[in-house]
């Protein structure tokens, strides 16, 4: 499932820990789209999420006019889950 998070006008203070506890209470295999005002946020918690484990891509920038940043992180599913219906599995 894909979500998103969008952190245009919080608090500057704010911003990072709201995205480090969306990123943290994601289901596995679930998106989490963080759309914020800058550049140097975004690449932080691209950081941290990677750090963390998650799968996380590279800041984009978008929109127009109001200028946007996005990162997209992902939970890939432990071991211990099953996974999605139709997903082929490699024996341990």
């Amino acid at each position: 499932m894909k979500r998103t998070l969008q952190l245009l006008g919080e608090m500057r203070n704010y911003q990072l820990p709201q995205a480090k506890r969306a990123v943290e209470e994601m289901a596995a295999d679930e998106e989490l789209v963080i759309i914020l005002p800058e550049q140097s946020l975004a690449e932080a918690i691209q950081q941290w999420a990677t750090g963390q484990g998650y799968t996380a891509s590279n800041p984009k920038k978008s929109g127009e006019g109001i200028i946007r940043w996005q990162v997209s992180v992902q939970k890939a599913a432990s071991s211990g889950e099953k996974a999605p219906a139709g997903t082929p599995t490699v024996p341990s």
